[in-house]
């Protein structure tokens, strides 16, 4: 039976997905050194700690490692107070997290060399995640995780900052071509370009936009100019959700 899905903004581009009685995070702690994006607030954060603390938060997964969606530290302390929290992400992720919290048992880096799909079944569900090229000629060579959640059968994509081309949507859409929520940073849904390419191989029934900038260091209105293509633009892609308000839940 289908269950309602609930998705709290923790930071950035963080999101917290309620599995059953508990719950998973996505680039769920961070902190941006150039202080563009929104980091996890300071209170969000104690509460979080204190969830997977109490085993309520059952595993974190994070696309990839730079501050504005992996904290180290944060992601540290998490390990602390619970050393049996599952941590999934990349090989520099990982590494730094096996030097940092020693004690962490269950942590699973995902090769950068992987060509394939990563499958892991869990009980409520299941996780599909796979490499992709970091968006911009500046950090093409950075690992980027694709997340691909089953969640009490209900779909969930999150590909970070995965370079948008064909063949990230089409891998997208072999896994699922209708997901129920597709959690991406604004710019993916915000360009024209973009949108012609998610429009060919999906049809998200929600869309939940992250990754915007603060808005006192949004000067070039980058926020205002992805939701003016969103708004006018008449392609069959709903309207996103854009996430301004950090520990809003959105259901679905």
């Amino acid at each position: 039976m289908e269950m309602n899905l609930t998705i709290r903004h923790t930071a950035n581009a963080g999101v917290l997905i309620n599995i059953g009685r508990n719950s998973l995070g996505v680039d769920l702690f961070s902190r941006d050194p150039e202080g563009l994006y929104p980091d996890t607030p300071a209170q969000l954060k104690a509460e979080l700690l204190d969830e997977i603390e109490r085993g309520h938060i059952e595993a974190l997964l994070f696309t990839h490692g730079h501050g504005d969606h992996f904290c180290p530290e944060d992601a540290a302390e998490a390990l602390k107070r619970n050393p049996n929290l599952a941590v999934i992400s990349t090989d520099e992720v990982i590494g730094l997290l096996r030097a940092a919290a020693p004690l962490g048992k269950r942590l699973y880096a995902v090769s950068s060399k992987e060509k394939g799909n990563v499958r892991i079944q869990f009980p409520e569900g299941s996780l599909e995640l796979f490499n992709s090229r970091h968006m911009g000629e500046a950090y093409a060579g950075v690992q980027n995780l694709v997340f691909m959640l089953n969640v009490n059968g209900k779909q969930i994509v999150i590909p970070g900052d995965a370079w948008p081309d064909p063949e990230l949507f089409a891998r997208i859409g072999a896994w699922s071509p209708k997901p129920e929520v597709l959690i991406a940073p604004f710019p993916l849904i915000g360009l024209p370009s973009n949108r012609k390419m998610i429009k060919k191989y999906l049809k998200p029934v929600h869309i939940l936009a992250l990754h915007l900038p603060r808005p006192e260091m949004d000067e070039q209105n980058w926020a205002a100019s992805a939701k003016s293509v969103c708004e006018r633009t008449e392609d069959g892609l709903p309207m996103p959700d854009f996430g301004e308000i950090l520990g809003k839940e959105y259901h679905y």
